[in-house]
């Protein structure tokens, strides 16, 4: 994959300046090797199943608080075929979170069949909506040695690596 024209952050097995207050919401499913688990349960060690079958061990969960504004609902209609009924709650993700979009959406705003791009770029108001809250709520990232397409709540995700560091990492994560 080559660089998205309109940001050129990611490239394939590669990302440049992954933002640190990317995330994933609390509640959101991830899928593992044992099935699906809530991001908060997560600990490292567990192997997640990734969006392309393969499996990879996670090295660590890091947490850290983000101001709901920076936060986007994605509705369980929303990017996956069939997601509503895999997974009929919505998802939340950091406006700066990558995803994988692909077919119609990624043709027609990026001009290729898949395009990795941070939520914001996606960002409809209706399906895919940022938070109208003043609060601040947890957020999760999975890092991994090299970065990977993880599905949670039914969405490909781009972990974060392991080298990036973390606001703060546990081995059990207090939500």
């Amino acid at each position: 994959m080559t660089p998205n024209s309109f940001s050129g952050r990611a490239v394939a097995g590669y990302v440049r300046n992954t933002c640190p207050t990317a995330g994933i919401g609390p509640g959101a499913l991830v899928r593992t090797l044992h099935g699906n688990r809530a991001i908060e349960t997560l600990v490292p060690g567990d192997r997640i199943l990734c969006a392309d079958g393969t499996r990879a061990r996670l090295a660590s969960v890091s947490r850290h608080a983000a101001p709901a504004r920076k936060l986007c609902r994605i509705s369980p209609k929303a990017l996956a075929e069939g997601r509503a009924r895999t997974d009929p709650n919505p998802v939340v993700l950091s406006d700066q979170q990558h995803v994988m979009v692909g077919g119609w959406m990624a043709r027609a705003m990026f001009g290729r069949d898949r395009a990795l791009v941070p939520v914001s770029a996606i960002a409809d108001g209706e399906l895919i909506r940022r938070m109208d809250l003043d609060a601040k709520l947890p957020l999760f990232q999975l890092h991994f040695d090299a970065p990977q397409l993880v599905r949670v709540g039914g969405l490909n995700v781009l972990s974060t690596p392991a080298h990036q560091p973390a606001t703060e990492t546990s081995k059990h994560p207090a939500f």
